[in-house]
Parts: C-alpha cells; structure tokens; sequence
C-alpha cells in the first residue's frame, strides 16, 4: 500500500509540473517530462482500479490549474456565491479528468502484458485520448499537452502536417523515452531507449529555419477595452456615444496614417450590445466609419434569428461592411461556449442557467461562411472557436486564405487564460499557414504569421490600434488536405492494440 501512495504521489506530481507548462508561468519545456512521474506509476502498476485514480489524479490537478481562472469568472459575472462556483468548477474538472484517467487505464492495461510495447503505444494513446477530448462532452481541447510549445515557434512546424497532435505526440515520446531510460532492465533495452529519446530531442530540436514573411496589406486592429460588466442596459450604445466617438477617431487616424496597399479594418466581439442590425444608431456610425476610412470594416455584433417555432434567438456575430458602407456579409458563431453562451443538456444542467443570465440562450449559426474584403477571402472565427483545429481547416478547405480570430477575454481579467488562448489561436496559423489577425476587446490583440510567429502585439487593457502587415495565401498544407489523420491513426493504432491485448487476456484466461 506504501508503494501505492508513492505512485499517487507522482501522478500528482505530474498534474503540478503540467499546469507549470502553460501560461502562467508558461514553463513550456517541462512538458518533454512532465508526464515521467505519471508513467512511472502506470508502468509499475497492475490494478485497474489504482490505475484510473493514479490518471484522474493527474488530470484533476492539472485541470483545477488550467481553469482556476472560472471560479472569478463564475462569482464576477455569474454572481454565483463562491461555494457554489467551486462546485461548478469541481463539477468540470471531474468530468474531463476522466480523459486522463482513460489514459492510465489505456497504457496500463497495455502494460500488464507487454511493458516495451506499451511504452511504444502510449504516445499514440495520448494523441487518441487527446482526440476524444476535443470532440467528446461538448469538446474542450484547452491546453492539449502540444499547446506548451506554442510560443517556441521552430519546434512546432510539424503541426503544419500532422495538426497540434503531432506536437503532443513528439513530447508525449520524450517522456516515454525518459520512462524507459529509468525502468530499462537490459542494457539492450537501455541502448534502444536512449537512442530514441536522443533521435526524438533531435527532430524537435533541429526544426526548420522559418522564412521571412512578406506583407502586401494592412490590418488594422481596434483593441475597444470597453467595460467588462455583468449586464449592460439595452441604451448602452446611446449613452456611450464618447466611448465609441474615440474608438471611430482612433480607427480613421490610423487609416489616414498608412500607406496605398489595401487596408482591412477589424474591430472584435465585444461585451457592449452592439446590435448592428436591430439599433439604426450604431448601424449608420459603423456604415459611416466603413465611407469614412474608405476600406472593409469587420465588427463583432450580437443578432437575431426567428427559430423554427418563431421565436427570437440571439446569435454571436461578425458582419462586413465595404467601403461604400454597405453590407457585404455575416458568419454567426457555430461552436459556442457551453455553460458561458448555452448550457448543454437542458433536462440535466437546466439549473444552471442562472450562471450565465446574460449569454446563456445563443442559438449556433450553421454556415461556414466566408467574408470576401477585396480579392481576399477571410475565415473568421468567434473567441473559444479558435481553439478547434477541425473547425479552422474547414475554412481554409473552403478557399479562405487569411484567418480572423475576434474575441473578448474581458471575462478573465489578469488571469492566465487570455494568455493561453492566445497561444492556442496562434497554432491555427502553423497548421494552415496563414496570417492570423486576432482582434480582442482587452488583449490579447496581435498578427500571426504562418509559422506562428508574432509579427506585432498590443499591450492590454487599452484603448488602442495595432497596425501590422499581412498577406492571403493560398497553397494548402498536409494538414488541411488530410485534416487530423494523424490523431484518427493514433485512435485506431491504440484501438487495435488494446483490442489485442483484451483478446489474448480472453484466451489465456487472464
């Protein structure tokens, strides 16, 4: 039993060392070990039972430290009592800690019969379960293990074939490696080991020199910074005629100020309401800005659709604006925030609507629309859908050749989550290979180029405009060709070796 706790004691530890792989404090290259401790356990292991708590103890740890962050937001603008937020948030880590846990039980079960050849396997189990998680219970692939390496943009040109898993599965091999190096019991096994932990550190070590990019547009990102309240009175808009009298100032003094190449105007999702198409006000002051500056103007709006029982739902929008004034077109958000703009499975969580008063109530758009500025086809995607890597390929399938990320983290403060959001939008960009121009009412507001590198940042919490260069392009990466194959044959990879080895268990009676 001693040793047993000792194991649980290293599946914490491997929780602690994975929350320090992200923002804050963003000790990315604790991720090649991080998941050591862990293995260990798993590898000297051979009860199922304590195999599950060692994974979901992993995983509770390291999601109650990637998500503290809710429990602020919960009390803030849910106006929940704190014991009843920390309920919610202790409700959300249980949940996706079984991810984890089906990983330990996964690799140990492999284990118990082959320990070399599960020790190969595990890095493909974790792209499998990695996989599941972003589709499974709604999805929230926050912080896949890949995510750590986001801001050391040389080491995660893989992504460009084989999507953010790839990256997961080279650090996932290195902490196997490490693993076998320790539990080696030959000296022919030790070798082996090592000469894979060295080749593995090689190929991330030794990544491409990144070209320079060239730009031939403009983008010009308003960073709003307007309040972050709880509610906002429906006259919002019309009592802060000075808010957005300088927001329109900044925006025309920026576009002035720049020279003859195409310009492209972004203005991101807001907490204001901003009902373009619902408030005659607002709608003339943003036709106005779009004749006024003389370019494409994007802003984030709030809409309304009848239903099919004629009803009124409201939709998380962006509309484009020509430089005319007119309206060009409209893409309405299709993967919303559960629990933050609908909560999922009414009959079960219906209780918990009063969590999110405000925003609780979004219907999802259906259509992959694309938004034409000139001769550039934009793909734009609204906050929390930046972080599904399906959902951004489509687009780029679908011709778009520049990537517009609008968002409020307004919601999270001085947190550590706008910062790991960013850095997940950020890989979209490696795996298409486009320009990522990212919008946001307090920050993080910044241009991507293709390989993930930051060409210009604001600071936060500002008003302010970020200028920066860009440009369409229009090859297509392995990974928008294939879309995430290389996590669907590490599922099926793991899904045969598990199936093998409960069969042989079946035979030999074990």
């Amino acid at each position: 039993m001693h040793r047993r706790f000792s194991r649980l004691a290293f599946s914490l530890l491997s929780g602690a060392l994975l929350i320090l792989c992200f923002p804050k404090p963003h000790l990315g290259l604790l991720a090649a070990f991080a998941l050591v401790p862990l293995l260990l356990a798993i590898f000297t292991e051979r009860q199922r039972g304590w195999l599950f708590l060692y994974g979901y103890a992993a995983g509770g740890v390291f999601l109650a430290g990637s998500f503290y962050w809710l429990q602020d937001v919960m009390t803030t603008y849910g106006h929940l009592a704190a014991p009843l937020a920390a309920g919610v948030l202790a409700a959300l880590v249980a949940v996706f800690a079984l991810f984890f846990a089906l990983f330990s039980v996964w690799v140990g079960e492999l284990a118990r019969r082959n320990r070399g050849v599960a020790l190969a396997l595990a890095p493909f189990v974790w792209v499998a379960v990695e996989l599941l998680r972003t589709h499974l219970i709604t999805g929230l692939p926050w912080n896949l293990l890949g995510y750590a390496l986001a801001d050391r943009p040389r080491l995660i040109q893989i992504a460009s074939l084989t999507g953010i898993y790839g990256v997961s599965f080279l650090l996932v091999t290195v902490n196997t490696a490490i693993a076998g190096v320790l539990l080696a019991r030959t000296r022919r096994a030790l070798l082996l080991v090592v000469a894979t932990l060295l080749l593995v550190i090689a190929i991330i070590l030794t990544g491409p020199n990144l070209p320079e990019m060239s730009a031939t547009s403009t983008a010009i990102l308003v960073q709003t910074n307007l309040p972050q309240l709880s509610s906002y009175e429906p006259n919002w808009v019309a009592n802060h005629q000075h808010e957005l009298s300088e927001l329109y100032h900044l925006t025309l003094k920026a576009v002035e100020e720049q020279a003859a190449r195409p310009v492209f105007v972004l203005w991101p999702e807001v907490p204001a309401p901003f009902y373009f198409h619902h408030d005659p006000r607002l709608r003339a002051q943003l036709m106005a800005l779009a004749q006024a500056t003389r370019t494409y103007v994007l802003v984030g709006i709030i809409d309304y659709h009848k239903d099919t029982l004629g009803r009124d739902r409201p939709y998380n929008s962006a509309v484009l604006l020509a430089p005319s004034g007119e309206f060009v077109g409209q893409y309405d958000k299709i993967h919303l925030v559960p629990f933050g703009e609908y909560v999922p499975w009414k009959p079960v969580f219906g209780w918990m609507k009063r969590l999110v008063a405000e925003v609780s109530d979004f219907a999802s758009g259906t259509n992959k629309t694309l938004l034409t500025v000139g001769d550039t086809r934009a793909a734009v995607v609204i906050c929390y859908e930046a972080i599904f890597p399906a959902l951004v390929r489509d687009f780029v399938v679908r011709g778009a050749d520049v990537l517009v990320n609008i968002s409020n983290d307004g919601w999270f403060g001085r947190t550590a989550a706008p910062v790991q959001h960013f850095n997940m939008a950020r890989m979209r960009a490696v795996e298409t290979r486009r320009f990522l121009l990212r919008a946001t009412n307090t920050g993080i507001t910044a241009v991507i180029d293709p390989y993930g590198r930051v060409v210009a940042r604001a600071p936060t919490a500002v008003h302010t405009v970020l200028v920066a260069g860009f440009a369409p392009r229009r090859e297509q990466t392995f990974y928008v060709r294939y879309g995430d194959w290389f996590a669907l044959l590490g599922l099926m990879v793991a899904l045969a070796a598990l199936a093998r080895t409960l069969w042989l268990n079946a035979v030999e009676g074990t």
